[in-house]
Parts: C-alpha cells; structure tokens; sequence
C-alpha cells in the first residue's frame, strides 16, 4: 500500500479506473488527490479529482470509479 505524501500517514493511494474514460487513475483515498502515473506520485505530478474530472466532462464521485485497489 501506497501512503499518499499529502495525508499525513492518514490516505492511502488506490488504482482506479474511470469508468467512462476507460483510464486509470491513482487516487488518494482521503483528499481526492490524483496521479496518472504511479511512478510519478510526487506534489509536481498531482492533480485535483474535481478539476480531472471536469475536465472530462464528468462529476467528481467516487461513483464514477471501477476497479479502486488499495494493493497495486
């Protein structure tokens, strides 16, 4: 499991794909906090899930993920 370097120990990172864009994402559990690439989980690298999102044209619920996993 990956802690996110945002939460203080408290988030942890999970692999999930948007369902409707087919796309996995890397997703902080406790501050929504998104990566597109898991080797890059760095504060240069981030994005926010509502903005990611929107910019997709889609509302930022957890609903709108598949497949989350805390144990990539």
């Amino acid at each position: 499991m990956t802690e996110c370097p945002f939460c203080d120990g408290q988030g942890l990172v999970c692999q999930a794909e948007v369902k409707k864009l087919n796309r996995t994402i890397y997703i902080c559990d406790e501050c929504d906090t998104v990566w597109l690439d898991q080797k890059e989980l760095k504060e240069e690298t981030c994005l926010r899930f509502d903005g990611f999102m929107k910019q997709h044209g889609l509302q930022a619920l957890w609903s709108e993920l598949t497949h989350i996993r805390k144990d990539w």
